[in-house]
């Protein structure tokens, strides 16, 4: 099957109704012949933005299997993130780089990001939740930073949060005091 014929089978599949849509079995596919993950991250930028989202999504499922595929994407993605303003399109591009290698020297823009949108009520529990714990990767790299973002987590008005993003809250500062005590 020649290039544009499996891109479009591709888009085709992401532009079904989400109850005829399997994601499994594109993330299955793609892991089988890894020469299609271009087409599907391409797809990623596609102008109808349920093809986008989904494909995304896809990208987010392989992230899981195969984080290496995203290194070389990393900063690409980031500025994906910052520019974004699709809610499900952030969760999803916050999961990949979550679940991607940390790069050096440390994305100023991408802890910037998360610490801006980690406690704004403007954002999504997931988007919150994930900006938590994206930062308290970010910031394990160096113990300055960590310092700061115990203090950021410690001062938060837990009412003002919903059950999960306390929940990270709390997970996280139980982590950062378990790194302290073992240093």
């Amino acid at each position: 099957m020649g290039y544009m014929e499996k891109i479009m089978e591709f888009r085709n599949t992401l532009a079904v109704p989400i109850h005829k849509l399997s994601i499994d079995s594109l993330v299955h596919e793609v892991c089988l012949c890894p020469e299609y993950f271009a087409d599907i991250y391409r797809l990623t930028y596609d102008a109808k933005q349920t093809v986008s989202w989904r494909a995304i999504w896809v990208c987010e499922k392989l992230s899981e299997i195969h984080p290496d595929w995203f290194i070389p994407l990393y900063d690409e993605i980031i500025q994906r993130l910052i520019d974004c303003t699709h809610d499900g399109s952030k969760r999803l591009l916050l999961s990949i780089l979550y679940n991607t290698p940390i790069t050096a020297p440390l994305s100023i823009n991408l802890l910037n990001y998360c610490l801006n949108h980690m406690l704004s009520p403007h954002e999504s529990i997931g988007v919150q939740a994930l900006s938590i714990r994206m930062a308290y990767l970010l910031c394990r790299k160096e113990p300055e930073l960590l310092q700061e973002l115990q203090l950021i987590l410690e001062n938060t008005e837990p009412g003002l949060y919903s059950t999960g993003v306390r929940t990270t809250i709390r997970n996280i500062l139980k982590k950062i005091h378990a790194t302290k005590k073992r240093e």
